[in-house]
């Protein structure tokens, strides 16, 4: 007997402990104080008393949003009419503040979305939290720009991610999204930018994904989704994986000269042929003069060593539009043809055009992004050199 009432009173103990641990967090004035509270009781409180925790957090986030926002309208007000305020504020603490009711606010739904002691869903703070959270996300955006130009890019991204992934957070379920975003799909390109930086491809891709659904930033987008998919071909699997999606992309859009300079080549690549030959066909036959269709062509003729065919198809490509790495391939093309001969004065003409393509690759791409035609120009030089100390 005297151990069950041992044993009740323990669990009375108990209650009330966990109990005043609410109570205290809810007290809290201070945000550590308060989190630090929550933390050290949250495995015993219920789903209600849980959702009231993370509530209080924000409540104390917006309390310090609130005050160093309202000084620093004030600050910019005056200073817009020509006058000095002699006020400042925590600018960085504004935006932490916000972050903080961000995060805390998404906990809080969570747990308010789910049955109270009594079994019931009655969600007491979706709708107070989600209208002093969504008119105030473009200052993520604001605190992202700051952290780029101080080159912090770690907490630049925090910021932005938090503006592109809030988008759709469940919290922000019930806002009136009928007005198309005009940030979202920019924030989100550099956000997949700096994810990539980071060496987190999973974000990277998933905000690129989120950009290719803003009819703005789609272009960019999907350039950066390429080129992600080109950057994880490390084997044979990965390269058959990233044809896959290639493939998938060109299906929704077939014009699209990205997607088609990247599946053309890699069917090449893995051997597909008949694919690469299909596809190329398909695209020269609706325009005989397609840049990219002619490039990826000629290409694969100088990768066979045609460099009549190569010359031919290549020369479309430089005609259609001035681009250094056609033009180093054109240069190559007539540099292999002449080493194939044997009269000096065919030789030397093909050695001339292959430097006039060369030359006109460096005047277009003086750095070599687009195309290595340093070693090619002088490799040409040098043959001509040759040739005319012969004669």
């Amino acid at each position: 007997m005297k151990k069950l009432f041992v044993a009740a009173l323990l669990a009375v103990t108990a209650t009330s402990a966990f109990a005043q641990d609410i109570k205290t967090v809810l007290k809290a004035k201070d945000y550590a104080e308060a989190q630090s509270g929550l933390n050290a009781c949250l495995s015993s409180l219920s789903n209600e008393d849980k959702a009231k925790g993370y509530n209080k957090l924000v409540d104390i986030s917006f309390d310090k949003f609130n005050k160093e926002n309202a000084a620093s309208v004030e600050i910019q007000t005056l200073e817009q009419m020509g006058q000095k305020s002699d006020k400042t504020y925590d600018k960085q603490g504004m935006f932490d503040a916000l972050l903080n009711g961000l995060n805390n606010a998404i906990e809080c739904d969570k747990y308010d979305q789910l049955p109270n002691a009594k079994g019931k869903v009655a969600p007491k703070f979706r709708k107070k939290n989600a209208n002093r959270i969504w008119p105030n996300r473009i200052q993520f955006v604001i605190a992202g720009q700051d952290c780029l130009q101080g080159d912090d890019q770690t907490v630049a991204y925090k910021y932005f991610a938090a503006y592109v992934d809030s988008y759709t957070a469940p919290l922000f379920a019930d806002m009136d999204k009928s007005t198309r975003d005009e940030y979202l799909g920019n924030v989100a390109i550099i956000a997949a930018r700096l994810a990539y930086q980071l060496k987190d491809m999973d974000k990277a891709n998933q905000y690129c994904d989120v950009a290719l659904n803003d009819t703005a930033s789609y272009k960019e987008a999907l350039g950066l989704k390429v080129a992600f998919m080109q950057q994880e071909m490390k084997t044979k699997e990965d390269s058959l994986r990233c044809l896959k999606n290639v493939e998938a992309l060109y299906l929704k859009d077939k014009e699209n000269e990205s997607i088609f300079s990247v599946l053309a080549p890699l069917y090449g690549a893995l051997g597909m042929q008949d694919k690469q030959d299909a596809i190329l066909a398909e695209r020269l036959a609706a325009n005989p003069n397609d840049f990219m269709a002619n490039l990826v062509k000629g290409q694969a003729q100088m990768n066979a060593s045609k460099w009549d065919e190569a010359i031919a198809t290549l020369q479309k490509a430089v005609a259609a539009k001035d681009d250094a790495l056609a033009l180093t391939f054109l240069g190559f093309c007539y540099n292999n043809k002449a080493a194939q001969l044997q009269d000096a004065a065919q030789m030397k003409s093909l050695f001339e055009q292959a430097k006039q393509c060369f030359e006109k690759a460096r005047d277009l791409d003086p750095g070599q992004q687009r195309a290595n035609w340093s070693y090619m120009l002088d490799n040409t030089n040098y043959n001509l050199e040759r040739l005319n100390g012969a004669n």
